[in-house]
């Protein structure tokens, strides 16, 4: 973890609610904010932990893993720049945070306090509409997954997260996926060893390439049909 310099006004990674606070509101935001870099690896907040800041994801790739039954981990999903963690700590009865964030690439974060965000919510009603549909948006992107993963067998899941690594977390073909098997595994509720057999049947029958971790979709409609078959 390195502390790095702060300056919300001068800052040319906004987020789009944040580009909507004027220069006052960025040098209230700039106070209760501060900027951290993580390597890969690095645990950047615990679940359990004291629930005392909005994080959010300047640069990078984050992982958001939940401990379920017997303490096994389950990946939330994959967080990227521009995005906000943990939004859930503005309730004031929320005490811990739901979940732990660890980076799986090199990442920026700032940790902005809840009592600073939420009092920019208050004074500036555009910005708290703009976080809102942020929330709505992650959460619909969250069941939508969920439900894919209730109800599609092992083949459907695989091909679902794949595109929504394609699509959605790097936005490009091919991709680093930036995860090992064991949390591929994780984040469709399955096995490593169950992981690795339908990659290989992917790749046998020409529907994605795999060099090590480097995934390219071959074959976008076949991937969408296996999705939709379930």
């Amino acid at each position: 973890m390195n502390i790095l310099g702060n300056s919300c006004v001068d800052c040319t990674l906004k987020s789009s609610e944040v580009s909507i606070l004027d220069k006052t509101e960025l040098c209230l935001l700039e106070e209760g904010c501060l900027k951290t870099s993580f390597q890969k690896g690095e645990l950047i907040f615990k679940e359990g932990s004291p629930a005392q800041h909005i994080t959010y994801v300047r640069d990078g790739f984050i992982k958001l893993v939940k401990k379920g039954i017997g303490g096994k981990d389950f990946i939330l999903s994959i967080s990227k720049k521009g995005t906000y963690l943990s939004l859930q700590n503005l309730n004031s009865d929320r005490k811990k945070n739901f979940f732990s964030a660890i980076a799986i690439t090199p990442s920026e974060v700032c940790f902005i306090e809840t009592e600073c965000f939420a009092k920019l919510l208050k004074q500036n009603g555009a910005f708290a509409s703009k976080v809102i549909s942020t929330i709505i948006n992650d959460e619909m992107n969250y069941f939508d997954r969920l439900v894919n993963n209730v109800q599609q067998q092992l083949p459907g899941r695989l091909a679902n997260t794949l595109m929504y690594f394609k699509n959605e977390v790097y936005n490009q073909n091919p991709f680093n996926l930036n995860l090992t098997k064991t949390e591929l595994a994780a984040l469709i509720g399955t096995s490593r060893e169950s992981v690795s057999r339908i990659l290989k049947d992917f790749q046998d029958a020409g529907i994605i390439l795999m060099e090590k971790s480097i995934i390219t979709i071959l074959d976008d409609q076949k991937m969408e049909e296996i999705k939709l078959k379930g």
